[in-house]
């Protein structure tokens, strides 16, 4: 080495006065042509010498942490060579922290559920396995088929379907929401016509009528708006009705809601594509349903406006209400009329009657109910003695919980205002089918909630005139 080389190689070894010594072992790195002994060392892929001068290398840069953070660039591709054996040995060993080690282990260790769980998230989280995991894991799911050619494991070949799923290319944009057209219940039907316009006149009923109506009422609940939950501006107030206030049948009084019975035969209509939806068409009168509307409007909807928190932020317009504490001689009528096309058993408890509670909702142009799962609701009713409202009035040797919504359509002259499902898609994952069902009056919409497989659903908006809707609850043995 020339004076120069040896200046340079100074200057050099000066720039790193502090960096320890270490002295590396001579060992043989013969390996131009591997003899017998090292073909079989690791298969012949590397020799034995070759394994052992990287492991003492790698020791040496170990030992040199100042070595090493002073020359990162030199070391770069060492460091790539190093990553990548350790992310594959744990991989292979389902010691990683990564989704891809998590699923090898799950699948080594025969957790299936796990396994689909961890391949639903990275479907999710939009990563695509390395071809070489894809071989591993489906080498884990040997259960295609069994010796004599019949079906093999069905839940491994649930997994093997999970795995190909996230090798499958991950589409970026597409519309969670696949919306259908409304269905329209078949049968014969009578219109309404012009309910909520008469209403918003005046046209119904005069000041007399309406002083006669709602003496046929009494305040049994308020509670102030403040002591609701959530806290609400306007106050809850139930009214309880007298009895035959509305009659259901043939009347010759001169009840200012006096009206007349269907003549058109009632039926179900089993909702296309929404397990455990029906429709019951013609269990109310055109009549029928005027006079509930007019009682309400008598008593006057009240607002539905949270008084703080979060729900004030939420873009749903909520409609205004009545609530009603329907008397037992209408509830007796209602419930032979619907009884015969209601289910008599739901998870091992039989069918009891209809809620007293009914909730008259008036929904606007603006109005809607987002998305939700109604829940369930015990059997409300009067106390015997103070005439007072009680949430649960079922005594306790024989308490009843409510397992079926039961919407009833008190009009149809308005535009839009569907009541939409949402049904988890079964052609794609990440979509759900929008199924409306256009609303009928004198119908009422049956379907599940609770903890009996209840129904994402909405009150879609209505975009012209008003809906006037019941809702209240199928209530079965608890």
């Amino acid at each position: 080495m020339g004076k120069t080389g040896k200046a340079l190689k100074k200057r050099r070894l000066a720039q790193f006065p502090s960096a320890k010594i270490v002295t590396l072992t001579a060992v043989d790195v013969s390996d131009d042509e591997p003899d017998e002994e090292n073909k079989l060392f690791l298969g012949g892929l590397v020799s034995e010498s070759q394994l052992s001068t990287t492991i003492k290398t790698l020791s040496v840069l170990a030992n040199s942490s100042e070595t090493l953070s002073q020359h990162r660039p030199q070391l770069k591709r060492l460091r790539g060579a190093v990553h990548d054996f350790q992310r594959i040995t744990a991989e292979q060993e389902g010691t990683g922290s990564s989704l891809t080690s998590r699923i090898s282990s799950a699948l080594s260790g025969d957790r299936w559920t796990d396994a689909k769980v961890l391949l639903a998230e990275m479907r999710i989280r939009k990563q695509r396995p390395k071809l070489g995991a894809l071989q591993r894991w489906t080498r884990e799911c040997d259960a295609a088929s069994t010796a004599d050619g019949s079906e093999g494991d069905r839940e491994v070949l649930s997994v093997l379907d999970a795995i190909m799923r996230t090798a499958e290319d991950v589409v970026e944009d597409f519309d969670p929401i696949k919306r259908h057209p409304e269905w329209v219940a078949a049968g014969e039907h009578i219109a309404s016509e012009g309910l909520f316009n008469a209403i918003s006149n005046n046209a119904l009923f005069d000041q007399s009528k309406g002083d006669q109506i709602r003496a046929l009422f009494r305040i049994c609940s308020n509670t102030p708006g403040p002591e609701r939950r959530p806290p609400n501006l306007h106050p809850a107030i139930v009214y309880a009705s007298c009895p035959n206030a509305i009659p259901l049948f043939p009347s010759t009084s001169d009840s200012p809601l006096s009206c007349t019975p269907p003549t058109i035969p009632a039926a179900r209509r089993d909702v296309p594509h929404v397990p455990g939806a029906f429709l019951l068409t013609s269990i109310l009168s055109p009549s029928e349903c005027t006079a509930i509307v007019t009682a309400a409007s008598a008593l006057g909807f009240t607002p539905d406006q949270p008084a703080g928190g979060s729900a004030v932020e939420m873009s749903s317009v909520l409609a205004s209400n009545v609530y009603w504490l329907a008397d037992k001689e209408f509830l007796n009528v209602l419930w032979s009329r619907v009884l015969p096309f209601l289910p008599a058993v739901i998870a091992g408890k039989g069918v009891r009657g209809l809620n007293a509670r009914f909730r008259v909702y008036r929904y606007v142009p603006g109005a809607i109910y987002r998305p939700h799962l109604d829940g369930a609701w015990p059997a409300s009713g009067l106390d015997p003695v103070t005439g007072e409202y009680v949430y649960d009035s079922s005594p306790p040797d024989d308490p009843l919980w409510s397992r079926l919504t039961f919407l009833i359509y008190l009009n149809d002259e308005f535009s839009n205002g569907q009541t939409t499902f949402f049904v988890p898609s079964s052609s794609a994952m990440g979509v759900m089918d929008a199924r409306p069902v256009k609303p009928r009056q004198g119908s009422i919409l049956v379907f599940p909630h609770g903890e009996t497989h209840a129904l994402l659903h909405e009150g879609s908006p209505v975009t012209e005139g008003g809906k006037f809707v019941i809702r209240t609850d199928v209530l079965y043995t608890k």
